[in-house]
């Protein structure tokens, strides 16, 4: 009789104590019972034809399916054990250990280049006026007080809540500073504020980061683009705000100035004449060539009577044609001119009396009324009345 292994179901003789395939005890038999009754009956084949002593003589591994997945289960197991002990060291890590090593804080802002255990505070000044918030953004915070330009402030450099902007926790814990309006020396002094200016630059600037060539360039604005003027310094240079805070310096600030309204244009103007050189009076001899052909076209018109006549030739000598434009004069900024029946104009965005201090400077002799000196026809400076208010604030008029 065979006697099977109840462990892995290898066959083995029938006095066998322990199984010669895995070495596990054999359990006696029940008497009077045959050993095979008792082996599962998946575990056996028998082929066709054959009895069971066939069987025996058969090598085990072709007749005996075995039982292998106990090996396999206690290696998954093992496994298991080693991921479960990798998880909770990694846990330990973070939860303990990864703020130690790194240094961090549970703060709302990170530590920046300053912010060490001994960081000792520094002194800045306020390049422009500055807002004092309750933290280190512009996003959520709430704004606690106004620092005025060129005051000094002492605090710690922090890294702002965006993790890249940077910020000053003032020293007395009042609340934080952009570092963007702060600079380590004084601004410099302001000769001539101009009250927030827009001005659309000509020709490509250079921005600087301090009132001198010396310093960095911060950027180039090419033609076109709009500059918020704040201020001219001793030293002509123009302080501008920039879009994202702070403030840049714009070299040769007067001649910045002088050309505020646009690009340059010369006014050659003879008050004896009423005439304009250069391209002015170009302009001017292009609107005096369209008015003579309206006269000639109503000259060649047939009219059913004289009123009718008259009421025409009065249409055109009632009519002022105009032409917008955005140039500057030493200064001011011219803004339009326009042909009338018997005159001319040029239109300024300034006020008369600024026109007019302009205009001595450049030799004219005027009056306190705004007239131009001897001269036969009439020529004088004034504010503007009617339709040319739209066109500007002052009118240099010449005519009959």
């Amino acid at each position: 009789m065979v006697k099977f292994c109840s462990s892995c179901g290898s066959g083995n003789i029938p006095d066998a104590r322990y199984c010669a395939k895995c070495g596990s005890a054999m359990v006696p038999s029940p008497a009077g019972s045959a050993t095979v009754q008792h082996v599962p009956p998946e575990l056996v084949t028998e082929p066709e034809g054959a009895d069971l002593g066939d069987v025996a003589a058969e090598t085990p591994s072709s007749t005996i399916i075995h039982d292998e997945r106990r090996p396999e289960r206690n290696w998954l197991i093992f496994v298991g054990a080693i991921a479960s002990l990798l998880l909770i060291a990694g846990l330990y890590y973070w939860l303990f250990l990864a703020d130690d090593m790194n240094g961090s804080t549970e703060t709302s802002y990170r530590a920046g280049a300053d912010d060490a255990p001994n960081a000792e505070a520094k002194q800045f000044f306020a390049m422009t006026e500055a807002n004092i918030r309750d933290k280190p953004t512009t996003v959520g915070s709430v704004i606690l007080g106004k620092m005025p330009r060129g005051s000094a402030v002492t605090g710690i450099v922090k890294l702002g809540a965006d993790d890249s902007s940077e910020w000053l926790e003032l020293a007395d814990g009042n609340g934080f500073i952009a570092m963007v309006n702060l600079a380590e020396a004084a601004p410099p002094e302001i000769v001539k504020s101009l009250n927030d200016k827009i001005w659309t630059t000509d020709a490509a600037v250079e921005i600087w980061s301090r009132a001198s060539t010396a310093s960095t360039m911060l950027d180039q604005a090419g033609e076109g683009t709009k500059l918020t003027l704040a201020g001219l310094t001793a030293n002509d240079f123009i302080e501008i705000k920039l879009r994202k805070g702070g403030v840049g310096y714009l070299a040769g600030g007067a001649a910045i100035l002088a050309r505020q309204g646009g690009k340059p244009i010369s006014i050659s103007f003879d008050p004896q004449t009423c005439s304009f050189g250069g391209e002015i009076g170009a302009e001017f001899s292009k609107m005096g060539a369209k008015l003579r052909m309206q006269w000639q076209e109503l000259e060649s018109r047939e009219f059913a009577d004289q009123d009718a006549r008259e009421t025409a030739y009065a249409a055109i000598e009632g009519k002022s044609t105009f032409l917008k434009l955005a140039r500057s004069f030493d200064g001011l900024s011219v803004t339009a001119i326009a042909q009338h029946y018997e005159s001319q104009s040029v239109y300024f965005a300034d006020p008369p009396a600024k026109v007019i201090e302009v205009f001595r400077q450049n030799g004219f002799r005027i009056g306190n009324d705004g007239t131009f000196l001897a001269t036969e026809l009439y020529a004088g400076i004034s504010g503007t009345r009617g339709e040319a208010v739209a066109y500007g604030k002052t009118e240099l008029g010449c005519g009959v």
